[in-house]
């Protein structure tokens, strides 16, 4: 990043609209970088350097890199068809809400993973004692 006075006030801009927040969503970093670039002439690289540094600096994660990890660890946790049972959803969700803070309630993780999961053509594995069925998996709004 070019030491310029754009850029430093570039990154306080960011440091500030991260204060309080441990998650970063993609809208919100979308008008950051826009505003990186349209308001105080940076690259695109510049800006998105500058606002994962002081991300990665306050301990906020970002939507796309915490998508990444979760999609990880989907993969790790299915089985070879690309199947995940309950129990590790729940897991998985509760990883994606334990990385996101507080700011993300129980319902919304889910709903995150069960996109994650449709985006990646993963499945949920039928659950069930008597008759297994995947209606734990369809009660979740996408």
């Amino acid at each position: 990043m070019r030491d310029t006075p754009q850029a430093a006030q570039f990154a306080e801009l960011v440091k500030l609209h991260l204060r309080g927040r441990r998650f970063l969503d993609r809208e919100k970093e979308m008008k950051l970088l826009e505003e990186g670039v349209m308001r105080y002439n940076l690259t695109a690289a510049e800006a998105s350097g500058a606002l994962r540094g002081s991300a990665e600096e306050a301990g906020v994660a970002n939507q796309a890199e915490l998508d990444g990890s979760t999609l990880q660890l989907l993969k790790t946790l299915g089985d070879r068809r690309g199947r995940v049972t309950r129990q590790d959803f729940g897991k998985v969700a509760a990883f994606y809400r334990g990385r996101a803070g507080s700011a993300m309630s129980e319902d919304t993780a889910m709903r995150q993973v069960k996109r994650l999961m449709l985006e990646n053509d993963l499945e949920a594995r039928r659950a069930g004692k008597l008759i297994p069925t995947r209606r734990w998996y369809r009660m979740i709004e996408a």
